[in-house]
């Protein structure tokens, strides 16, 4: 929705919001998903020469890696797929991982996590806690942002 005001035209956009959110994972969507998070880094450094401030910006490699955040039952589900695939757990495959904004009334973005490799798989759970949740820190060999 478009409004117009005094101070010029103001864009009522909607951000997406956690309902928005779908993960394909292994072939199939991730239900007891109850976080996720994906980023670039680039290894980038000051070069110094004479004088006091850097001449320029040196880049070097990229590197990806983010965390999954599942309930227990969703680990167990995917631990399973993976061995009926041969392996002992998500740790021994590789995997993308999509993952869509699709909000009710808007554009829909699509992110592709490319070979997604689980390092370690954490347990733990309290006192008070209905429900373990568990991170699973991962690396990536690429993310493609908006392939859809």
């Amino acid at each position: 929705m478009i409004m117009a005001t005094a101070i010029g035209t103001v864009f009522n956009s909607r951000e997406y919001a956690w309902v928005d959110v779908n993960v394909v994972m292994l072939g199939r969507e991730v239900v007891g998903l109850r976080g996720i998070e994906y980023k670039s880094k680039r290894q980038k450094e000051a070069l110094f020469a004479s004088g006091r401030k850097a001449r320029s910006i040196q880049k070097g490699k990229k590197e990806y890696e983010g965390t999954i955040t599942l309930l227990q039952s969703e680990l167990i589900a995917l631990n399973r797929a993976a061995q009926e695939k041969g392996y002992e757990d998500i740790t021994d495959i590789d995997f993308d991982v999509i993952v869509s904004y699709v909000p009710d009334n808007g554009v829909v973005t699509t992110d592709k996590v490319v070979n997604v490799s689980i390092t370690e798989i954490p347990h733990g759970i309290k006192v008070d806690d209905l429900q373990m949740e568990i991170a699973l820190p991962f690396i990536a060999l690429d993310i493609k942002y908006n392939v859809l």
